[in-house]
């Protein structure tokens, strides 16, 4: 994957809206004794993932390739998921770093793994390193 079509996709990650709304409904619900009670049901609907599946899960190519693995997920000022920070490099967990890609470029394979489709080893270790603000 081309670093310049990583950083560019920065861009894109801003724009998305949430993938989680409500909806309600209304109906009237006799209730012992002749009295009528409105109830209000709301149901959350959400789409995406949970982060506790996400957080420590490989990161693959689409050739099946391990090419890192999500330590951390930091989450956009309008609630979303703005950039998976991935450990690459390194060798059994030491000398590794980190590096942010833009949440939206994940998909999933037949296996139900996170895949980032295009991804080279050699590509994400060029990208620039990703320091937490203090």
């Amino acid at each position: 994957m081309k670093v310049s079509k990583i950083i560019s996709a920065t861009a894109l990650a801003a724009v998305l809206v949430s993938g989680a709304f409500a909806e309600e409904a209304t109906t009237t619900t006799p209730v012992a004794g002749g009295v009528t009670v409105d109830l209000v049901a709301t149901n959350i609907i959400a789409t995406g993932y949970r982060a506790s599946k996400i957080i420590g899960a490989k990161v693959y190519n689409e050739n099946g390739e391990n090419i890192g693995k999500v330590d951390d997920l930091i989450v956009g000022g309008d609630s979303m998921i703005s950039f998976a920070v991935i450990s690459v490099g390194g060798f059994l967990g030491m000398g590794s770093r980190h590096i942010a890609v833009p949440a939206i470029l994940f998909e999933n394979n037949d296996k139900g793994q996170i895949v980032l489709p295009d991804a080279k080893k050699e590509d994400l270790k060029q990208l620039p390193e990703f320091k937490y603000a203090k």
